[in-house]
């Protein structure tokens, strides 16, 4: 996976984030079911960080485009 900056990140559409979330959860069930959150520990937190920051920037873009909509309605 290539590294992305929150700068890329937040030129993603929201449909190519939502497939990025998807992926990282994917990866992050698939560590917990290893038992790979036990025994490493350190990179179960950072996935889940990125899913989390992910999730943050989904809900902003939706935020922002329920804020768009409501200002081109009036």
């Amino acid at each position: 996976m290539k590294e992305l900056t929150t700068k890329k990140l937040k030129k993603m559409s929201k449909a190519g984030l939502i497939a990025l979330a998807d992926e990282l959860a994917t990866r992050l069930q698939w560590l917990h079911s290893t038992g790979k959150d036990e025994s490493d520990p350190e990179s179960y937190k950072r996935l889940a960080l990125e899913l989390y920051h992910v999730a943050e920037l989904i809900e902003e873009k939706k935020k922002h485009k329920v804020k768009n909509n409501y200002t081109k309605n009036q």
